[in-house]
């Protein structure tokens, strides 16, 4: 006869804790490897292909099929949305050739929180204006699909006071609270948040998707090409393809 072995309260939850984490892992591992493309009409006439949250580093591996997505499209633009690079990007070479193998006629950066942390935004600048890439720092310029303001990452997530028109770019949908006009805002940061009911959740007042914030003004907060860590539930990868 086997004797009982009876669990005290804590041992029931360190063991109910691990089931969770390991069901929470198992269902946010797949989304890593999902890459969806996302099609957002605006009648710019002229496509944009934007990319936030790359992360190229060693605990990554999609890039390539990132490339092959994008290249596949034939995109006029390519735009990158900061966290391009991060703290476990242990090669920057590595980064420069997958991003050397994005091909658009023209190409546009603005840099994100992990650039900062990571201390990477001046040769992570150097990289991508070798490459053609034009780094926007709170500046604006023109391109094929017209003004494009690119907005730094800032700690304090306060922003300039922005009226533009075209095209505002920049990592942190936070950004939005300052900009006016009649403008598409470009985002990311959030990695898509967690989704429950329809209801998001993540570290910014903006988790995912399209938002009409006013009749001239419109954001767009993409869950991202990439992650530091394999885990994102309710929240697959993606390639936003504006047109």
């Amino acid at each position: 006869m086997h004797g009982r072995t009876d669990l005290t309260r804590r041992q029931l939850f360190y063991l109910s804790t691990a089931s969770l984490v390991t069901v929470g892992f198992g269902i946010g591992y797949p989304e890593t490897r999902k890459i969806e493309v996302t099609h957002l009409d605006v009648n710019l006439g002229k496509k944009i292909a934007f990319l936030a949250d790359f992360h190229i580093n060693a605990l990554g591996g999609l890039e390539n099929d990132v490339v092959r997505l994008v290249n596949g499209e034939h995109p006029d633009i390519i735009m990158l949305g900061g966290d391009t690079v991060d703290e476990y990007t242990l090669d920057m070479e590595t980064a420069s050739r997958c991003l050397s193998a994005l091909d658009a006629k023209q190409k546009f950066a603005v840099m994100g929180n992990h650039e900062h942390l990571s201390k990477r935004v001046e040769g992570l600048t150097k990289i991508l204006d070798g490459l053609g890439f034009n780094v926007l720092f709170n500046s604006e310029t023109s391109s094929l699909a017209g003004k494009i303001y690119g907005l730094d990452w800032r700690d304090d997530r306060k922003y300039p006071q922005i009226d533009s028109e075209g095209i505002v770019l920049v990592h942190d949908p936070n950004a939005a609270e300052s900009i006016s006009g009649r403008t598409i805002i470009l985002s990311g940061h959030t990695h898509g948040g967690v989704e429950i009911a329809g209801i998001g959740f993540s570290n910014s007042l903006y988790t995912r998707g399209l938002f009409k914030l006013n009749e001239k003004t419109t954001l767009y907060v993409s869950r991202g090409v990439g992650q530091i860590f394999p885990w994102r539930p309710t929240s697959p990868l993606e390639i936003v393809l504006v047109e």
